[in-house]
């Protein structure tokens, strides 16, 4: 089937090209991996140094130089932090390398309250979309997934506005009279004082990690976070609402 496509030339064929690209495995990437019952706190314990140099590019392919680029942009800090790393660039590829899925779902298990307070929101939403490629369960899947796309479409949304110079803390200024654009599709528009979709999603997100307990520690730092951050639109939105009347 052909799918003609303006806004990316070559359509679904071209973008399924490019993933599958990207996705092309590391060489013996198990070479690399520490044994499948590693003890998680020596890796705690030890520090990436801080004077490591940024290795030279060699063959993309070579997890060793994969994991030596995770290493050097991750100095001074734990060596999880790279072991993670490292088993989510592995996982990327395809096929499936079973050793770093059994030790980034056996990590998530044992380490995944200490992960989820201590990691960056990049390493976190690259969490996510792990989960949703090789978790365990239909709740790590889901979930992994539902964060992963809420947090993409967050940066993607938010990077075009800002180009209005606004501030992401702040609503667009109302402005009456003025004939408002229709959405795409023909949808009808959000109503932004009584809806509850915005409501509806988080819960349903949040819903994965009660169901879950390995991937419970990334749902409740990850939408936490969202529930404290005002430069979202879910922020954003929060003046428009009718506020219940206090008991």
């Amino acid at each position: 089937m052909e799918f003609d496509s303006e806004l990316y030339p070559g359509g679904f064929y071209s973008l399924m090209k490019r993933l599958e690209k990207k996705e092309r495995p590391f060489q013996n990437p198990e070479q690399c991996l520490p044994a499948a019952d590693v003890d998680f706190a020596s890796f705690w314990q030890r520090q990436i140094p801080e004077d490591l140099e940024n290795p030279e590019v060699t063959y993309r392919y070579d997890p060793q130089h994969k994991q030596a680029q995770l290493r050097y942009q991750l100095r001074g800090e734990p060596e999880i932090f790279a072991l993670h790393a490292f088993l989510i660039a592995i996982l990327r590829r395809r096929p499936t390398c079973p050793p770093a899925r059994q030790l980034f779902l056996r990590l998530w298990t044992e380490e995944g309250g200490k992960l989820a307070k201590a990691l960056e929101p990049r390493w976190l939403i690259s969490a996510a979309t792990t989960f949703a490629d090789h978790g365990a369960t239909i709740d790590q899947r889901l979930g992994g997934q539902g964060l992963a796309l809420l947090f993409d479409l967050i940066k993607l949304h938010d990077s075009e506005r800002s180009l209005s110079g606004r501030s992401n803390g702040l609503g667009f200024p109302r402005l009456k009279d003025r004939p408002r654009d229709k959405l795409a599709f023909d949808l009808n528009g959000y109503s932004l004082p009584t809806g509850d979709m915005d409501k509806n999603l988080l819960a349903r997100l949040w819903r994965h990690g009660e169901n879950d307990q390995v991937i419970a520690p990334l749902c409740r730092r990850m939408l936490g976070d969202l529930l404290r951050e005002p430069r979202t639109v879910f922020g954003r939105i929060q003046r428009y609402k009718k506020r219940p009347k206090s008991l």
